[in-house]
């Protein structure tokens, strides 16, 4: 059987993504295959925070997806509906 391999999706919410890097930084460290997927808008922040390289092995990908929102357009009306505040 071949190595477990995780799809890690967090809500793009405050207090949701940097919990799941970390555990999937910590499961990678393991052994563990991660593909964390978010949107373009918190990709980009997470690189930032924890820089392109979240590990040397090679077992953790950072994948972004598109939110559907345009650079300029306002997150925080756009998930203002959902009752949290975004990332």
């Amino acid at each position: 059987m071949g190595k477990p391999h995780v799809l890690v999706v967090p809500y793009p919410a405050v207090g949701h993504v940097i919990p799941l890097m970390e555990l999937s930084r910590h499961l990678s460290k393991q052994g563990i295959k991660i593909s964390f997927v978010n949107t373009e808008f918190n990709h980009k922040r997470v690189i930032h925070a924890f820089g392109k390289n979240v590990d040397d092995r090679g077992l953790f990908h950072l994948v972004s997806v598109p939110d559907g929102l345009e650079d300029g357009e306002d997150r925080k009306t756009f998930y203002a509906p959902l009752g949290v505040p975004i990332l």
